[in-house]
């Protein structure tokens, strides 16, 4: 129809009011609204909705209200449902790694060391996928500002952690919330500092620094569930270690430990010393580590993708 063609060529020459890298989502918002016009049947409305588009003052700021509430309710959706499909990750992967050991503990007499091997590695693999997929719905994020950012990741992740945990060991304040605490403020800084790089252009040294401070995040909180769980040595130097504590020389390794099974050849932590960390502690070192990868690649695209605080609009042409 006419007022169909007449109100796509007023919305052209709107959309070349503003910046290229705004123009293109701009004209698929404003065409859906067009569309729906048109289905109603409302062409009056259609052919006024797009001569006031058209004929806006160059340097006027035009807000997509649909655009933009659209956008926060995808911003929310991702970072709301992200975290339970971490939760997810790390059941799948145990519930997968339990059916590879069950038929491996009838062929090979190394299938009980593998179980965390595996299971990490199933847990990394699926992490991976949901970072790349998630990282897409971040281009198009409506926080804005590296705190912003990181917060809206972190938050939704902290109730996540807090109430699996709380699910698994049938207790909210459980012995694991001050690690989990702990993680939660360590991985906010890293994040905080990861979307600052990147939203200067410093993509490469921002998951650097986001990766070394969430794995130190991480360290950070399975020591303090250690140490407050697991005794140490004995408190006189000639005393010697009671069967059922961890030498805190070794500390360091422990996160490594949860997710390896291994000492890395080292003499400390002993097997046995291994058995007891592992014993009391497997769902938190998981959960951390299927997090990560989703965190740090959400807030880094996001920082990157983040819209300005004003539009400045392109010169209209002559």
């Amino acid at each position: 129809m006419v007022t169909r063609r007449i109100a796509e060529l007023l919305l052209d020459l709107a959309a070349r009011r503003w910046p290229t890298d705004v123009r293109d989502d701009l004209r698929r918002e404003w065409a859906a609204e067009l569309h729906v016009l048109a289905e109603s049947g409302r062409w009056t409305k259609m052919v006024g909705f797009a001569m006031s588009l058209a004929v806006s003052r160059a340097g006027a700021p035009l807000l997509d209200r649909s655009m933009m509430h659209r956008r926060a309710r995808r911003t929310a959706a991702a970072l709301l449902l992200a975290p339970l499909a971490c939760a997810g990750i790390v059941v799948v992967s145990a519930l997968a790694m339990s059916q590879v050991y069950n038929v491996l503990s009838m062929r090979v007499s190394w299938s009980t060391a593998a179980q965390l091997p595996l299971w990490s590695t199933l847990t990394v693999g699926f992490a991976v996928l949901l970072a790349k997929y998630t990282s897409r719905s971040a281009r198009h994020t409506a926080l804005q500002g590296p705190l912003r950012i990181a917060l809206g990741v972190v938050l939704p992740v902290g109730v996540a952690a807090l109430g699996l945990m709380s699910v698994i060991n049938g207790s909210v304040l459980g012995r694991f919330v001050p690690g989990v605490l702990l993680w939660l403020a360590g991985l906010t800084l890293a994040l905080w500092a990861a979307a600052s790089l990147a939203a200067r252009g410093r993509v490469g040294v921002a998951w650097l620094v986001g990766l070394v401070g969430a794995l130190v995040a991480a360290d950070l909180a399975v020591i303090l569930f250690v140490l407050q769980t697991i005794p140490g040595p004995g408190a006189g130097p000639v005393d010697p270690m009671t069967p059922d504590s961890v030498d805190r020389i070794s500390a360091p390794l422990w996160l490594l430990v949860c997710w390896t099974d291994w000492n890395f050849g080292l003499p400390r932590p002993t097997s046995w010393e291994i058995f007891l960390i592992t014993d009391q502690l497997l769902l938190e070192p998981m959960f951390y580590l299927a997090c990560t990868p989703y965190a740090l690649a959400y807030t880094i695209r996001a920082a990157r993708s983040a819209p300005a605080e004003t539009v400045a609009l392109a010169p209209t042409p002559v």
